[in-house]
């Protein structure tokens, strides 16, 4: 069962880092080049599709709808439109879409301890 799981493990983790590192070609724009390797590739293709929304909804708020802002909290047409020749900041892109890392070498891990709590009860 143990080697099952391992074997899992490594699996989803293969595929996590294999998404860490392969972009699409369509990402390479100026456009997403800050966002590239820190924001999800889900997040990405959302950004992208709404892109193309920019021709036809531009700056007005009555086209654009802003759905994709409240509904993902991602930049909507009508705030790409403004990042047409420049970059997308990550500010603009919620928490959530961030990627996240497998790799917990940075963190450091706590110690948690029970001591209080058993001297609370043994008292």
């Amino acid at each position: 069962m143990n080697n099952m799981i391992t074997l899992q493990h490594t699996k989803i983790k293969a595929s996590f880092e294999t998404s860490t590192h392969v972009v699409g070609h369509v990402f390479k724009v100026t456009l997403c080049k800050r966002l590239l390797g820190l924001v999800s590739r889900y997040a990405l293709n959302k950004i992208f599709v709404e892109f193309e929304r920019v021709h036809y909804a531009g700056k007005t708020l009555s086209r654009c709808g802003c759905v994709m802002r409240t509904t993902h909290n991602l930049p909507c047409a009508c705030e790409l439109s403004k990042y047409v020749l420049g970059t997308i900041p990550l500010e603009t892109i919620h928490m959530f879409w961030q990627r996240l890392s497998f790799s917990d070498q940075e963190l450091s891990k706590p110690q948690v301890t029970i001591t209080e709590e058993m001297k609370t009860i043994s008292k």
